[in-house]
Formats: C-alpha cells, sequence, structure tokens
C-alpha cells in the first residue's frame, strides 16, 4: 500500500513538473523582441568615432531581459542572407584593419526592459588610422539569453536573436564598380501573360552598393505592360563587396488575346555615391497561347484559300467575257487590238451592274454579237433575288474582306493601348526578415 502511494505521488509530481515546464516553454516561445533601427549606414575616417544607440523595445506584457553582442557579418549566398562571425580570441593582425566588431564598444551586461517600455542601448564606433578603406560590416545581436559563439569563430547560427546591421564606409581610395551578372526569364514561351525574372546584380568593388531602378516590360509593338521598381524608398537590398546579390520577382499582365508576340523586359539601374553610374540589360520572351492562336492561324489560311479561290473565279470569269466578246476561242487569236487592262478588270463587275439595268430598247433580229444578245434578253430585268443568287460568290468575298479589315482594326486598337493593367510580386529581402520581431 505504502509502494503505491508513493508511485501515485512520484506520477503526480512529475506530471506538476511537465506542466510547469510546458507552461514556461510557452511563454518563452511567446517572448518578442524588437529593436529599432534595423540599420544604421555611416561614412567615416580613419582615426574617427562616431556614437549612437539601438533601442529595444518590450512588446510583452511582462519585464524582459535581454543580451547583446556585436559580431561581424559577412555575405552568405545571393539571396541577401548573412552570416555572423562572433568575436572570439586575440585579434588577428592580418584582419585588425577589417574588423569592423572590434572596432565597436557595447556594453555586455544584461539589459532589463519593463512591460511595454523602450530602453536605449549605445554604442561606439572608433575606427583605427590602419582601416582598409571601403566597406565594413558588422551586426548587433539581441535576444533573451547570452550569445554562445561557435570556439572556432567561423561563423555562428543565430536563431533567437534579431539584428540591427551597421554598414560603415571607411574613406580613402573607395571603389564603387558592379555589373549585370544575369537577366533571364525562367522560360523562353508563356501560354500566358505570366514571366518570372532572374536579376543577378555583381559587385566587384570594395564597398558596398545599393542598385536602384526599375525593370520594364514591353509588347512586340513597344508599349508597356508592366514595370517593377527596384530597391526604390527602401534602406536594403544592398549588395556587399565581392558578392553577387539575386532579386527575383513575378510579372502578371493582364490577360489578353490580343497581346501575344515578343516581349521585351529592359532593366536599369543605377549605383554609387560618389558617382552615379548606369548599366542595363534586356531579356526577351514570348507570350502565345497555343489554342487561340491556332484558330487564329487556321482562320487566316481558310481566308487565303478562300481568297485565292475568288480570284482565279474572276479570272476565268474575266476570260469568257473576252471570248465571247471576240466570239472565238481562247486558242485562236484574236481578231483586234485588245481593250485596255482597267477595262478588262472591271468588265465582270460591269455585266453584274448591267443585270440590274431595266433595258428599254426593242429586241434586233439582226445577226449580233453574243454580248449584245446577253444585254437585248434582260431588257425586262432580274429581281434582287435572282441577281444576288447569281453573283452570291462575289458578296461572300466582300462580307469576308470587310470582316479581316474590321478585325485587323480591332487588332491594331487593343494591342497599342498604351497600358494595361499588371501585378509585380518581388521576394522578400531578407535583410529585412533580419530585421523584424522575433519569437
Amino acid at each position: 500500500m505504502t509502494n503505491r502511494r508513493h508511485l501515485f505521488i512520484s506520477a503526480l509530481l512529475f506530471s506538476l513538473g511537465l506542466f510547469s515546464f510546458a507552461t514556461y516553454s510557452s511563454a518563452d516561445s511567446a517572448l518578442s523582441v524588437t529593436v529599432t533601427p534595423p540599420l544604421f549606414q555611416l561614412t567615416i575616417g580613419p582615426g574617427e568615432s562616431w556614437t549612437s544607440a539601438l533601442k529595444i523595445v518590450n512588446n510583452n506584457t511582462y519585464d524582459v531581459t535581454y543580451y547583446a553582442q556585436v559580431v561581424d557579418m559577412q555575405a552568405n549566398g545571393e539571396n541577401g542572407q548573412s552570416k555572423f562571425v562572433p568575436i572570439i580570441g586575440p585579434p588577428d593582425p592580418a584582419l585588425a584593419a577589417s574588423e569592423l566588431a572590434r572596432w565597436m564598444t557595447i556594453s555586455a551586461a544584461p539589459i532589463t526592459v519593463k512591460a511595454g517600455k523602450t530602453m536605449d542601448l549605445p554604442f561606439t564606433v572608433k575606427i583605427p588610422f590602419n582601416a582598409e578603406p571601403g566597406g565594413h560590416y558588422a551586426a548587433i545581436l539581441v535576444g533573451t539569453q547570452p550569445l554562445a559563439g561557435s570556439s572556432t569563430g567561423t561563423q555562428l547560427k543565430v536563431s533567437s536573436y534579431v539584428s540591427s546591421l551597421l554598414f560603415a564606409r571607411v574613406k580613402g581610395d573607395v571603389i564603387e564598380t558592379g555589373r549585370i551578372r544575369e537577366f533571364v526569364s525562367d522560360q523562353g514561351l508563356y501560354q500566358t501573360p505570366n514571366a518570372n525574372f532572374t536579376l543577378r546584380f555583381e559587385n566587384t568593388g570594395n564597398t558596398h552598393l545599393k542598385p536602384e531602378g526599375n525593370v520594364t516590360i514591353y509588347n512586340m509593338w513597344g508599349k508597356e505592360r508592366g514595370k517593377v521598381l527596384i530597391n526604390q524608398d527602401s534602406n536594403f537590398g544592398n549588395v556587399l563587396p565581392k558578392s553577387i546579390r539575386r532579386f527575383q520577382f513575378s510579372w502578371e499582365g493582364e490577360q489578353s488575346v490580343f497581346d501575344i508576340g515578343r516581349y521585351s523586359a529592359t532593366v536599369t539601374l543605377t549605383f554609387g555615391q560618389d558617382e552615379k553610374k548606369n548599366i542595363s540589360a534586356t531579356t526577351y520572351f514570348w507570350v502565345v497561347p497555343i489554342v487561340p492562336v491556332a484558330m487564329t492561324l487556321g482562320t487566316l489560311v481558310l481566308f487565303l484559300l478562300v481568297l485565292a479561290w475568288f480570284i482565279r473565279r474572276y479570272i476565268r470569269r474575266a476570260l469568257e467575257l473576252e471570248r465571247e466578246r471576240y466570239g472565238v476561242a481562247l486558242s485562236v487569236p484574236m481578231p483586234e487590238a485588245p481593250k485596255p487592262m482597267l477595262e478588262t478588270m472591271i468588265e465582270p463587275l460591269r455585266v453584274g451592274v448591267v443585270d440590274l439595268r431595266k433595258v428599254t430598247a426593242q429586241p434586233q433580229t439582226t445577226t449580233q454579237s453574243p454580248m449584245a444578245n446577253e444585254a437585248i434578253t434582260m431588257q425586262e430585268g432580274i429581281s434582287l433575288g435572282e441577281f444576288l443568287r447569281k453573283y452570291k460568290l462575289f458578296f461572300a468575298f466582300v462580307i469576308i474582306l470587310l470582316v479581316c479589315v474590321a478585325g485587323l482594326w480591332i487588332y491594331l486598337e487593343k494591342v497599342l493601348v498604351p497600358e494595361r493593367n499588371f501585378n509585380i510580386n518581388s521576394v522578400v529581402s531578407q535583410e529585412e526578415n533580419a530585421a523584424s520581431s522575433t519569437k
């Protein structure tokens, strides 16, 4: 009985302990921290110092203790991500002129911020006289636990900290050079006006660059069909020295059967603080909806076949009229000079007009040409219905021609519209994600 009681008490204590741990973990997971500003940028000379403060905002309903530490920052990949390198051990003489984190002074003591309050965390940057000109980069990490770095100091994995980045530009022989490494669409042919683009910008200088500009999309008639702004009205999107930054976005144009054909997308970028430099690149792609285009081409081919058939019928009728006029077979030379070309071309149309006339002259008994006999037999005239039935092919040709002209007019009116609706979806900057609140 005693053993059972001990077992029950032990199980109860274990359950209470597990519940308490779960409650603590849940509360800890709900902790949030916000730092502002998310990015510091300064231009400073060797031997100079600069002091500022980082604001830590406690958005929780209880007091929280935070810890801060300065680390060096390097580019990691092409998506704007960074890796943080903590300061471990004595300074390396080979890196003494480039490690920005070692030039910064910040309090390492715990910082307790009251619920819903804000506290300033001051820090100072002092640039040594032998600092290398160009860009130097560091980050101030703020979290709810002391930062534990790798013993090797090569890279620090940060999962529960937010960062405020520091971009320092040391005066001197600063090199601002860059190029568009690649600008392409993910496909060459689309069935709908939806395209994905990749822009890769390479910084070949020794300081960070922020390429700004836009990508403009045009249809085959040179009319604008979309524009995406790059790094405008934003403090992020910087490209660190000796690295490549990838920008990705998707374009979704207005669905229109008329806007088909070859499209072009032109990117124009401006960068540089001391001297503005411009670069551009263009890529091409096709928007061809297979089913509508196949139907359109089929209709066009059918129209050309019908047009060719009408032309052959017209020529055959003109030759028949000429043969009747001279009363000879086509293989026999004509006894008199041929009529002018223009008169020969309008003869089949003129005969159709004769059919509608009411000939008042009395029939002659003398022998006349077949053309005259045909005119005499038409002296009583024919009805409009008989005329339409006799020349139905001609009227069908006229109707088809008018429909094609109207279709061409509508097409040109649609494709030459200066602007259409479009959507641009850009990938969120990793720098912006790093500067947001974490939980």
